[in-house]
């Protein structure tokens, strides 16, 4: 049986499990021997990286692929396999939205462009000499660049097989606590919104990666048990928090009953949604079945930034709902941006009155950075606020939702930058002040504790230190 290794080259100082590498693992194992290897939370080094790839001695090496400061870590890696002899394929959001330039660098032989399962088998297939035809994908032929349409089909969640966690070399190290820890899961592909500033509004995304499905609750749940098998320590959470996940009352009502008939004794649970689709009804059904907290869009108080972003935001309603979560002792998290393409002063200022006016015990608030192909990226091309669009794929390592602070408003730089850190001081203090209410009141004491040294404003600190490195 030929070998296959999928590698997630991660961020520095953040650890967090390889869930699209796993799902993919699970779908190939039948076939191939597959090893997987996230470097998430480590610094790289070219001799283990080496060392480890000779041992495993794979044919394929697929590595996933994120807009920004991951670049440069995925071609350390790539570089290290091609010497090797081993055929690279990157996958991932990057590759899916420029899969030419990807693939005119020397050391990728080939991208997944969307989904991965059905691609990727048929890419193995072609590098055995068993196919020719490869969707999805875009490969390199005799120093030309091939890309093939999407594939016919796509995964269906109902029938996919569980994530491959068993097949992680140390699982414990994303599960460190002895209690209360937080399994993330993977409940949806696509999404149904294409918001201007997100990479679901590409048309490769859009047309590679399927319509928007929702698997089953009871998957999650299968998944929840799975991997508690698996693990020293214990699980208290479940984090379906993706793109979109409580899309409907009828799906929150599905997911609810999974939560009662799991016979998992006080299963917890986080989500994400958008304020439109919530309702006083579905609160209190998800409150009831504890839904502790919740992340919901806000993104900008101005009424044409929400136009161009294709997310309105009514202010009155936004109120009610929000006080609504509080009142019911759910965690809420609103995300702001500040520095739309476009986006004057004034508009910056509607914003902060939103964030004032709206009750949350988190205000998440970035910079926008541009992430390519999309409709914000396009209005910065025309305002002429990316001066050089990057000609190489190692150029992009500073942009994405990771890249480097930048002002692409016609906010002026003082006014934007200031207000930005200004602000997210504060709220950043008044969110560690709500959390660890959160932990009090969750019995968390642990956690609790450990917030006083590990928290935003220390892995702040690491971040700064890494980059310095």
């Amino acid at each position: 049986m030929k070998k296959v290794l999928l590698i997630e080259p991660g961020a520095r100082v953040t650890t967090y499990p390889p869930i699209g590498l796993l799902h993919l693992a699970s779908f190939i194992r039948g076939d191939y021997k597959v090893f997987i290897k996230d470097y998430s939370g480590e610094e790289l080094n070219e001799k283990e990286i080496k060392e480890e790839i000779e041992k495993i001695d794979p044919f394929f090496v697929g590595i996933r692929v994120l807009t920004g400061p991951g670049i440069p870590r995925a071609l350390k890696i790539s570089k290290i396999a091609k010497k090797l002899n081993k055929k690279v394929v990157w996958g991932g959001p990057h590759p899916t939205i420029l899969p030419k330039q990807t693939l005119e660098n020397k050391y990728i032989d080939a991208v997944c462009i969307g989904e991965g399962e059905y691609t990727l088998v048929d890419l193995l297939k072609y590098f055995e000499g068993k196919k020719k035809v490869v969707l999805g994908a875009a490969i390199k032929q005799n120093n030309k660049i091939k890309i093939f349409p999407p594939q016919k089909k796509f995964i269906d969640l109902k029938k996919a097989p569980l994530p491959a966690w068993d097949l992680l070399d140390d699982i414990n190290r994303y599960f460190p606590e002895k209690r209360h820890n937080i399994l993330p899961v993977s409940t949806t592909r696509g999404c149904v919104f294409k918001c201007g500033f997100c990479h679901n509004s590409n048309e490769n995304v859009k047309c590679y990666l399927g319509p928007y499905r929702i698997a089953d609750p009871q998957k999650a749940i299968e998944e929840f048990k799975f991997v508690q098998k698996l693990v020293e320590n214990k699980l208290d959470y479940l984090d379906v928090g993706e793109d979109l996940h409580l899309i409907s009352y009828d799906y929150a009502k599905k997911f609810c009953e999974a939560i009662k008939n799991s016979g998992i004794k006080n299963l917890k649970w986080n989500t994400s949604t958008r304020y439109s689709m919530l309702d006083k009804k579905t609160i209190e059904l998800i409150a009831k079945y504890n839904c502790k907290r919740v992340l919901l869009g806000v993104e900008s108080g101005s009424r044409r930034i929400q136009e161009i972003n294709g997310k309105i935001v009514e202010l009155k309603h936004t109120i009610k709902i929000a006080r609504l979560l509080k009142k019911k002792k759910i965690f809420v998290t609103n995300a702001y941006i500040f520095g739309h393409p476009t986006e004057t002063e004034k508009e910056l200022k509607q914003t902060i009155k939103f964030i004032k006016k709206i009750p949350a015990d988190e205000n998440l608030i970035q910079l926008y950075r541009p992430m390519p192909g999309t409709p914000y990226f396009e209005l910065c091309l025309k305002e002429n606020k990316i001066q050089k669009t990057p000609k190489k794929l190692e150029e992009w390592s500073g942009f994405g939702v990771l890249g480097k602070d930048v002002n692409v408003s016609r906010i002026s730089n003082r006014v934007l930058f200031s207000n930005f850190y200004k602000i997210n001081l504060w709220q950043q203090t008044k969110y560690l002040f709500n959390q660890q209410k959160y932990y009090l009141r969750e019995n968390m004491f642990y956690k609790f504790f450990k917030s006083f040294i590990d928290n935003r404003f220390t892995h702040k600190l690491k971040e700064i230190i890494a980059s310095k490195k």
